[in-house]
């Protein structure tokens, strides 16, 4: 009887092992947000580095380090490796593609802002995809800057205050 016992009582163990860590990087997370909404980056993003000694590829976490750390000019490195281990995982969240643009333009990754944008041209997103395209060529190609800058202003998405920048950076080239 006892031989049988043995392997149930592991297979419980394991399993409440497995729910267990769940429960912590989530735990971990939360705890971070929590800072995160008072304005304590730096103690928000303690708890989300706990969090990702639990798991890793806790998806959650992975976007909320790069978006934070996306604010920060000396963490742009560091802020597109969370970034893209997210985007690995979820191909079509607006926010993330949008950051990962933003930081592939500002630091001279051309290639993986194109690559940005044929995602997006293959979502079907055709605002933002208009309005990437325009912000693309305005900061990477010489010449036709107003043609580019025109398409901007005339977008729907350059009201968003998030997409400011942009417009202005055209402008200023």
């Amino acid at each position: 009887m006892s031989d049988r016992i043995t392997p149930f009582f592991l297979l419980i163990l394991s399993f409440l092992l497995v729910v267990n860590c769940g429960r912590k990087e989530r735990t971990l997370f939360e705890e971070g947000k929590k800072w995160e909404m008072v304005g304590e980056k730096t103690k928000a993003l303690y708890y989300y580095e706990l969090s990702l000694r639990e798991n890793p590829e806790y998806d959650p976490v992975l976007k909320r380090m790069g978006l934070l750390l996306a604010d920060s000019v000396e963490s742009i490195a560091t802020a597109i490796f969370y970034l893209e281990n997210y985007h690995r995982q979820k191909k079509d969240d607006t926010e993330v593609q949008r950051e990962l643009f933003r930081l592939y333009l500002t630091t001279g990754y051309e290639k993986e802002a194109l690559e940005i944008l044929e995602e997006i041209r293959f979502q079907g997103k055709k605002e933002t995809l208009e309005f990437f395209e325009a912000s693309y060529l305005c900061l990477t190609r010489g010449g036709k800057q107003k043609e580019y800058l025109q398409s901007l202003e005339k977008s729907p998405l350059s009201g968003d205050p998030y997409y400011a920048p942009w417009v202005r950076a055209c402008e200023t080239k």
